[in-house]
């Protein structure tokens, strides 16, 4: 059972985690946003406000390449940073205003898919989903 628990997170994970399911949802969604630059605006979203170095160990890349791809949410004003108050060396990031409304695009075109999948579901069935993945969700939070 324990490899079948493991097999369907990984599966779960890649699914959010492939390049290129995230260029066709870019299309989807009807958004100017990269591919290479989509997870890391959805990371900043789902934690801001947040840092270079929370958000490089949370996506498994470097320290340098997400502060370029910050520069470049930035510059395209989808993201403000500025230096933390307990440490000037720390860039704080978060969504600017055009940033929130795209969020909020992705959030509502993630919602449509997900209910055309879930379609054959029932509420109990999908009610049931989420207190099972709350309940994991909290229990993986424990592992230090």
């Amino acid at each position: 059972m324990n490899n079948e628990l493991i097999n369907s997170l990984v599966s779960i994970v890649s699914f959010f985690n492939r390049t290129d399911r995230d260029r066709a949802f870019v299309k989807v969604a009807g958004i100017n946003l990269e591919a290479t630059s989509f997870q890391l605006f959805v990371t900043i979203g789902r934690m801001q406000p947040t840092n270079v170095s929370d958000l490089a160990n949370m996506l498994g890349k470097s320290h340098s390449s997400v502060s370029r791809q910050i520069d470049k949410l930035e510059q395209k004003k989808l993201v403000e940073t500025r230096d933390s108050e307990k440490d000037a060396r720390i860039r704080t990031v978060e969504l600017s205003k055009q940033g929130q409304e795209i969020t909020e695009v992705i959030n509502q075109t993630r919602l449509k898919e997900v209910d055309a999948v879930l379609s054959k579901w029932t509420d109990d069935e999908k009610q049931q989903l989420v207190a099972d993945l709350e309940h994991l969700a909290n229990t993986l939070n424990e592992i230090k």
